[in-house]
């Protein structure tokens, strides 16, 4: 193919951007299976070496693929192809274990998952070199390239979703590299003998991953994770169905019994212990029983002697307004039905959990499901609670979240919205004056994660107009080691009726205790009953300041409920803190020094030894000063904006597919028009001013009102989103077309050597981000990135300059 007609390369930049971000969103998926989600994190930030490394390649190599064109193009679609699938391949099949129990432990875990990383950066390399030829070639219009590259990108983060609900994962994988590599050889037909002959070994990769997909891609888990266990463990344990899921992939798998590891969530009755017959797990990390119901009342004798009942073991209310948010395998609903409620609405989130609960396992299920008091409802939790307006007796959140409970708290990195102070205040709205919110989870020693809990729910109860809120709470753990804990808590005092019942069962069981309880004795108890016994707002907060864990109330506005770590807590003088892992820190650290070492002796160090040997002219360091700033600036926007819209649209995955649609397509609109809009604006700073003062707006006028939007459907939601990023799309793809076609004019020999300096800050760019919203909140990382465009329209040199 000769690359003068603009059209097909407009095809190659559209086809081979989507490509990208679909893939980088399978890739994400696969890894999320197998590693801790900071480990994924890390994975998937190392991907964009890739791209930076490309522009290495394009320094030293763009005359000669620009020559050859077709053949470069055909060849790296080719190399693409079958470095995801072989990288993936590898991947599945690797013996990785998670060992992190200690500090040690947890850096060397880091450190030997570099090679997957660095593996999973190959095949984007090869997408890099494709876009940084097009955008570099002289005879191509930049603007416009720019623009589809931009377009597909919108594409493929709006199709990946669909796709991994239709057709799982690695269908989609197999599905991607077949239309990849056809469109490629279709706009680009390889000459030479060797281009063809990668292109025959890419089809021939794809037909047999297709031919032996079982095997390629059987997963081979680590020893200590619960799939892990059962492929270890052997028949009768089995997995039986997998369902991919926008939220997450779900599994089932047969069990013998419920085992003897969680008296507290099983109980002890021999007879309902044999109904134990199926697990559902979420990523491989979150589990929950599947009891075998026939809807008897006596097959659930024993339900009641559970944590699970505890908010039953408590109420005074008969036939209780039920409602559960995170449904799993139906454990909650069927507590709610043993114990007599009138109504039982359970949410799930998991559009799979759903199917299999109605479709592929309806008949296991059904007792319960087509029960006329129960309604199976598929939706995220806070937006089922915000659009109602009914009132519940009992509120039940167990455990929800796919957070594993290992020591590598895999979730320190992930948005969870049902656990801030705006959640709290959304479900004592929700309670009737007796009713009992039960939210129930892991538990460290020292506690954080249920404390934290605690703590929000007295600042709710506080701000619901609760003077004591002390007497509105009571915490159970499990024993004798408490790491499981349930907090119930009232909208109206506990009387001393519901009390006593609630003791008088505990007592009698052998594995629940009451932890903290109104008028405990704080000097004899529990530090649950030591922050309740403190009954002032002022010694509270003197409280939470010096508990040397972070367990101030979560918010949406910094939605990590599971970071409980400090910064100081990397060089700890405390033995208990030393004893634990500053995950979110230590992995920033550990992945910023990787990142650095790499970008500085795989990328900078060669761009600037190339790039010395051509001529520069006397703006080159302001050019490099603009791409770096843009690099940094487009990605913490990007960051901001999925974690802003996460709740709104109802889970993380739906924004990353939403968001990043929306603003790359806009951003491939700016950059279609980025001429008329700098020649309106009269010059690109003023593109800046026009960004800062859209955020700006948006941050003070819209984002503050969006809670009261949950309630909306869906599509409007995601119109909403559209018409919010749009604004802000449009004047980010203005920046780097511009800058471009000026650098084509002045030194068109470093435009590569631009596109590689953009790719390391790029690399930066979401660590830098993820460690600013997480310890200052998302607004900050939104405003923060406006200096950095500030920067970019004050280094670019004016046509003038030229």
């Amino acid at each position: 193919m000769r690359f003068g007609p603009a059209a097909r390369a407009s095809g190659l930049a559209f086809l081979i951007a989507a490509a990208t971000l679909f893939l980088q969103v399978l890739v994400h998926r696969v890894i999320s299976l197998k590693l801790s989600s900071n480990i994924a994190f890390l994975v998937i930030s190392l991907t964009m070496l890739g791209f930076a490394f490309s522009g290495v390649l394009l320094t030293r190599f763009l005359p000669r693929f620009l020559a050859r064109l077709d053949d470069t193009v055909a060849a790296c679609a080719s190399l693409l192809v079958l470095t995801a699938l072989g990288t993936t391949v590898a991947f599945y099949h690797a013996d990785i274990a998670q060992t992190e129990a200690y500090r040690p432990e947890f850096v060397g875990l880091l450190l030997k998952t570099m090679p997957l990383a660095l593996l999973f950066a190959v095949p984007f390399g090869f997408c890099g070199l494709i876009l940084g030829t097009l955008l570099s070639s002289p005879s191509l219009p930049t603007r416009r390239i720019y623009f589809y590259d931009l377009l597909g990108s919108a594409t493929g983060a709006f199709a990946v979703i669909p796709a991994i609900s239709h057709l799982g994962v690695e269908d989609s994988l197999l599905l991607a590299c077949a239309i990849t590599l056809g469109g490629t050889l279709v706009l680009a037909p390889p000459r030479s003998a060797p281009a063809r002959a990668l292109a025959g070994a890419a089809a021939l990769t794809i037909g047999l991953g297709a031919l032996s997909k079982s095997a390629a891609f059987d997963m081979r888990f680590p020893a200590n994770t619960w799939l892990g266990s059962v492929e270890r463990a052997g028949p009768p344990l089995g997995i039986e169905t997998v369902l991919w899921d926008p939220v997450a992939r779900i599994e089932v798998t047969h069990i013998p019994g419920p085992g003897t590891e969680y008296p507290y969530l099983i109980g002890g009755n021999p007879a309902f212990h044999s109904r134990f017959k199926k697990v559902l797990t979420q990523n491989n990390r979150a589990f929950t029983y599947a009891v075998a119901y026939d809807g008897s009342p006596g097959s659930l004798n024993g339900i009641q002697e559970t944590i699970y009942a505890a908010a039953y073991q408590a109420t005074s209310v008969l036939g209780p307004r039920v409602a559960i948010v995170g449904v799993g395998g139906g454990f909650d609903v069927l507590t709610a039905l043993h114990f007599d409620a009138s109504s039982v609405a359970a949410v799930e989130i998991n559009g799979a959990v759903v199917s299999l609960l109605t479709d592929r396992y309806r008949d296991y299920f059904r007792a319960w499901t087509s029960d006329p008091r129960v309604r199976l409802v598929q939706a995220e939790g806070r937006h089922y609670l915000s659009a109602v307006d009914d009132t519940y007796d009992v509120l039940q959140l167990s455990g929800v979240d796919s957070y594993s409970g290992t020591a590598a708290a895999a979730h320190v990195f992930s948005e969870s919205y049902l656990y801030t102070a705006e959640a709290f205040d959304l479900y004592l709205s929700r309670l009737t004056d007796n009713g009992i919110l039960n939210v129930m989870r892991l538990e460290y020693d020292p506690p954080r994660e249920m404390l934290r809990a605690l703590v929000t729910a007295v600042g709710a109860l506080r701000r619901a107009g609760v003077a004591r809120p002390g007497g509105h709470i009571v915490m159970l753990a499990a024993k004798p080691d408490p790491n499981f804990a349930a907090m119930l808590v009232k909208k109206t005092p506990f009387t001393p009726e519901e009390l006593q019942r609630l003791k008088a069962w505990a007592s009698s069981s052998p594995s629940i205790s009451v932890s903290a309880e109104p008028g405990g004795n704080p000097a004899a108890s529990s530090e649950y009953q030591t922050f309740l016994g403190l009954d002032d707002p002022r010694r509270e907060r003197a409280y939470v300041a010096a508990y040397p864990w972070d367990i101030s109330p979560a918010e949406d506005d910094r939605p990590f409920f599971f970071k409980y770590s400090f910064w100081w807590h990397v060089f700890p003088s405390q033995a208990a803190v030393w004893a634990t892992i500053p995950v979110m820190e230590y992995t920033l650290i550990v992945l910023a020094a990787l990142v650095g070492a790499a970008t500085l002796m795989c990328v900078y160090l060669p761009l600037r030894l190339l790039a010395g040997r051509a001529p520069a002219a006397p703006v080159t360091r302001r050019y490099g000063a603009f791409f770096a700033a843009t690099g940094l600036g487009y990605l913490a926007i990007e960051v901001a904006l999925l974690q802003k819209f996460g709740l709104f649209l109802g889970h993380p995955n739906y924004a990353l597919s939403v968001v990043l649609a929306a603003l790359l397509f806009s951003s491939g609109l700016g950059s279609l028009f980025s001429r008329v809009i700098v020649s309106a604006l009269g010059n690109l700073r003023f593109v800046t001013y026009a960004l800062a003062g859209i955020v700006f707006a948006e941050r003070s006028f819209v984002f503050p009102h969006l809670l009261a939007m949950n309630a909306l459907a869906f599509p409007l939601r995601v119109a909403l989103v559209f018409t919010l990023v749009t604004p802000i799309g449009l004047c980010l793809g203005t920046f780097v077309p511009t800058a471009v076609e000026r650098l084509k004019a002045v030194a068109p020999a470093f435009v590569p050597w631009a596109w590689g300096i953009n790719g390391i800050f790029s690399v930066l760019a979401p660590v830098l981000s993820v460690a600013l919203s997480v310890t200052w909140g998302i607004n900050a990382l939104l405003l923060a990135a406006l200096p950095f465009y500030l920067v970019a329209g004050l280094s670019l040199p004016d046509d003038a300059a030229r």
